[in-house]
């Protein structure tokens, strides 16, 4: 017949100090009465003699030096170094670069009724003092013409990559102008374009565009390139400088 029995109650985590209290009253009343006394400490004994140090041996003479080994056989002659000549890259172009400010504060005009279908080029006439032209690439005089407005890239070699970053502030007209520009000679098919911005304000941007020109014919190294921006309302733009890296 089943017994009716107590519902198991969950184990209860104990204390520390419950524990070690209830270690302690499980004990035999005997072992918990029975408290050990140590008895007393001995005297001490008297610290022996030191023993006498050992004789110390003799240092063997120095035995004579060897003779000099013999000279290896000499390595084969490497392949002989490359000329001077030139820059070891794909192209043969010195690195190098330059910088040239805008002599002049004479901003251009720019609007869809100017220049080419709205691309006009801007004036640029570097103050050469200036300038920086101390790291142009070697055999170079100078990579921009005054007298043409244009870049001069007549000294450079077909291969040769040169990065170009306009500094410019442009003044629009008018809320929403479209800004673009681009490195251009009509003669020469890779011309680079960028759209920059929509100028969302009537107002005065400070703006930097970097484009990239490859020197892959000589059409473009004989013709030269030139900067040009085309807005579709009516704005003026300052180039106030160029730096141009060529590698």
């Amino acid at each position: 017949m089943a017994q009716s029995m107590d519902s198991p109650q969950p184990l209860k985590r104990k204390g520390y100090s419950q524990a070690i209290q209830e270690s302690e009253l499980q004990q035999p009343q005997d072992l918990r009465e029975y408290i050990p006394v140590p008895g007393l400490t001995g005297e001490r004994g008297e610290r022996g003699l030191k023993g006498d140090p050992g004789e110390k041996g003799e240092t063997g003479p120095q035995g004579p030096k060897g003779d000099t080994g013999k000279a290896g056989p000499q390595g084969l002659r490497g392949e002989p170094g490359k000329g001077a000549e030139g820059y070891d890259s794909a192209s043969g172009q010195y690195p190098g670069w330059a910088y040239y400010k805008n002599n002049s504060d004479r901003p251009t005009s720019l609007g869809p009724e100017r220049g080419d279908d709205g691309w006009v080029s801007i004036n640029f006439n570097p103050n050469l003092a200036l300038s920086v032209q101390d790291y142009i690439p070697k055999g170079l005089t100078s990579l921009w013409l005054s007298d043409i407005g244009m870049f001069n890239f007549k000294g450079l070699k077909l291969g040769a990559k040169v990065d170009i970053r306009y500094d410019f502030t442009i003044t629009t007209n008018s809320n929403y102008t479209d800004l673009w520009f681009r490195t251009f000679n009509e003669k020469y098919d890779n011309s680079p374009t960028s759209y920059v911005a929509n100028l969302k304000y009537q107002y005065s941007y400070d703006i930097s565009v970097l484009q990239t020109v490859y020197i892959d014919n000589h059409r473009i190294k004989s013709y030269g390139l030139k900067p040009q921006a085309r807005t579709d309302l009516e704005s003026s733009i300052l180039l106030k400088g160029i730096y141009l890296s060529i590698c």
